[in-house]
């Protein structure tokens, strides 16, 4: 009699270890996991912001160590370029009930770096030297075409533009400093990248780069937590069957067809203290129902109408929603976040409208932009650099 009345359970409810599956693994532990990782990368930017803000007084006199300096770039003497990124693109396009798109693909990236200046407010003259391994974060607004399929996006510092470097300030001989005496330079100050990691270059402030990221994440690590308490606010009966209700023994009072016409039957229960509620069961149950008194239900005394037959906590199969909700929210976070990057920090690709050879000098058509939205396309400067190595993107590594 024991184990018929353990396999009693409420029309169209699952089995006690699918419910707890689906509510406590997939829609709490799972959506909790989530949001977890997206509020732990937030707090993890935030603090990074903080640092980099920290590091930084525009008006705070120099002195050696680690930090960030803002001035206006000036070139070495002889150099044709201070930071330089080119990104190198290989054109396809494809044909779609008449309509034509195209897009652009990076197939290589490489960084020309030379030894320049940064003016800073007080009028010193910083002497920065990045490395090849500097990462620059700019935006990609120049452009050289190759052929029709091929193309390099261009990013750069230029002479007097304001740029953040992100290094170590060192006291040493500076090149260009006049002579103080015999073949001895006067001392200035030189940025070199910081131990262990590489120098970073912007033309914004890195704490607004990285606030906008955690704000990114904690916008994930909100969605996830709210599904998953909505999730569990929609099925509080469940819940209320776990904590506050109780197995007891109950006597079959009433058991007639159901009115929703599905071939199913209404259960009234009577409980004790004599508190009657009722459930419905399917036809299959019902020759058990019948068979065995009395009865196991799980009962809520403070909510009747979440009380169940059977002894057992199940919840409804529509339960079943919580593995697509899951499956969503995790695919779209890891999807969106990626989007999210910057073009420094992903393999680049964009796609536009029309064909390849409509946008010839610019890709006007471009929907999916890696800075902004420019609204004139960005000029052919004329310049290539046939000497510079171009590097597979998948060789670069690290990110801001």
């Amino acid at each position: 009699m024991g184990h018929r009345i353990v396999l009693l359970v409420s029309y169209d409810h699952l089995d006690p270890v699918m419910s707890s599956l689906l509510v406590d693994g997939v829609a709490t532990a799972g959506l909790l996991a989530i949001a977890f990782l997206a509020l732990r990368l937030s707090l993890r930017l935030r603090r990074a912001a903080a640092q980099a803000e920290a590091s930084f007084r525009a008006n705070v006199a120099l002195a050696p160590g680690e930090g960030v300096v803002l001035g206006t770039v000036e070139r070495e003497q002889g150099a044709d370029v201070a930071v330089r990124v080119e990104v190198e693109q290989r054109g396809s396009e494809l044909a779609r009930s008449g309509n034509w798109s195209h897009e652009w693909t990076e197939t290589g990236r490489a960084v020309r770096a030379h030894p320049f200046y940064l003016r800073h407010a007080c009028g010193a003259r910083i002497r920065v030297e990045p490395g090849e391994d500097v990462m620059l974060v700019d935006a990609l607004d120049g452009m050289i075409r190759v052929d029709l399929t091929r193309r390099v996006r261009v990013a750069e510092l230029t002479p007097g533009e304001e740029a953040f470097a992100f290094g170590e300030l060192r006291r040493a001989p500076d090149p260009e400093a006049p002579t103080l005496g015999y073949r001895e330079r006067a001392q200035g100050y030189v940025l070199v990248p910081p131990r262990r990691r590489r120098m970073l270059l912007s033309s914004e402030p890195f704490g607004e780069q990285l606030a906008r990221k955690a704000a990114f994440h904690l916008r994930w690590a909100i969605t996830a937590g709210v599904a998953s308490l909505a999730f569990n606010a929609a099925f509080a009966t469940f819940h209320a069957r776990r904590w506050l209700g109780e197995t007891v023994e109950v006597g079959v009072t009433q058991l007639r067809e159901s009115d929703h016409g599905r071939g199913n039957f209404d259960v009234t229960m009577l409980g004790p203290h004599g508190v009657a509620f009722s459930d419905e069961v399917s036809d299959a149950d019902v020759a058990r129902v019948r068979g065995v008194e009395p009865l196991e239900a799980r009962h809520v005394p403070s909510w009747p109408s979440s009380s169940t037959i059977g002894p057992d906590v199940t919840v409804h199969s529509i339960a079943y929603v919580a593995l697509p909700l899951l499956g969503v929210i995790a695919i779209a976070y890891f999807f969106r976040a990626h989007a999210a990057l910057p073009w420094y920090e992903k393999k680049l690709i964009e796609q536009g409208s029309g064909r390849l050879a409509e946008g010839e000098s610019a890709a006007r058509g471009d929907r999916n932009r890696p800075e902004g939205d420019p609204g004139n396309p960005p000029p052919d400067d004329g310049r290539s650099d046939a000497g510079t190595a171009i590097q597979s993107p998948t060789s670069r590594g690290g990110q801001l």
